[in-house]
């Protein structure tokens, strides 16, 4: 099954949960329920923006846009991060409203329909798990993670409900629901946290760029790097750019042996695979700091 269908199927899937959830919370009076619904909406939403950049970033470079649109995945991921916030404020304002004006939840329903949204969410999950390497599908598969441990915390809450009664049971849906707003909102700040990193075109999470630096000295012939930058422009592809000095004076071919060297290595090492070298046959003057 290629990428788009399984984003079709789990997009589906999440629209039908959505309304279930939204039906039983009514009729349950199940904060736990509605805020669940509420999540599962974003994660049909966030399929559909990581469908969108999809199809963008699938468009070839032009004139205007040598890189193409590679990077629509990553405005994607920003763009699901920041949903992700916005929904887990309302979620909690309507769990903190919940809890000075407790209702009494059917503990049942909940049960039920917290437990069939955890295993329907559990089947997307496994959907998006070959792809989630890539941030915008990683920001939706990490919604249904969210989502599966929501549910799982939605269904003790109707479990309690189902087993006792009083003030204090009354009050353990909007605590669920505070619980799963909390879930939430640590992954969403990653997401974007990680995707304001690579617009800004830091280094990548994973690599130190000295030990870049400490690679590229290593191959033969090379004495100094400088001027070093590496950055992401989406989750699959990485960029950087460099003056290698090297000793003596070098023969064009052996230049050309030089620099293919040192791209093989760092596409096999770091996973670089646009990688501009300029090289240069004395040292540069300056302490040969990056900037």
């Amino acid at each position: 099954m290629s990428r788009t269908a399984r984003l079709s199927l789990a997009l589906v899937l999440n629209l039908v949960l959505t309304a279930g959830l939204v039906v039983a919370g009514r009729s349950a009076h199940s904060t736990g329920l509605v805020a669940d619904a509420g999540h599962n909406l974003t994660d049909a939403v966030a399929i559909v923006v990581v469908l969108g950049a999809e199809i963008l970033a699938s468009r070839p470079a032009n004139a205007r846009r040598s890189w193409g649109l590679e990077r629509a995945s990553i405005l994607a991921a920003l763009a699901n991060g920041l949903v992700l916030i916005a929904v887990t404020g309302s979620i909690a304002w309507l769990a903190i409203g919940r809890l000075v004006h407790p209702q009494e939840v059917h503990g049942t329903t909940v049960l039920v329909a917290a437990s069939i949204s955890a295993l329907v969410n559990l089947v997307v999950v496994g959907l998006l798990v070959e792809d989630h390497g890539d941030l915008s599908v990683r920001s939706a598969w990490l919604h249904a993670v969210g989502d599966v441990l929501g549910s799982a915390v939605v269904a003790l809450s109707g479990l309690v409900a189902m087993l006792a009664s009083g003030p204090v049971v009354e009050r353990i849906d909007p605590i669920a629901s505070l619980l799963v707003a909390g879930l939430i909102i640590v992954e969403a700040l990653r997401i974007t946290r990680s995707s304001i990193h690579i617009l800004l075109e830091g280094v990548p999470a994973d690599l130190d760029l000295e030990d870049v630096r400490t690679a590229l000295c290593g191959s033969e012939g090379v004495v100094e790097v400088h001027d070093l930058h590496v950055w992401s422009l989406s989750s699959a592809t990485r960029a950087m750019s460099a003056h290698v000095v090297v000793e003596g004076d070098p023969t064009l071919s052996e230049a050309t042996s030089t620099l293919a060297e040192a791209r093989s290595m760092l596409r096999s090492r770091f996973a670089i695979d646009h990688a501009t070298l300029e090289l240069e046959a004395s040292s540069c003057e300056g302490d040969g700091t990056h900037r």
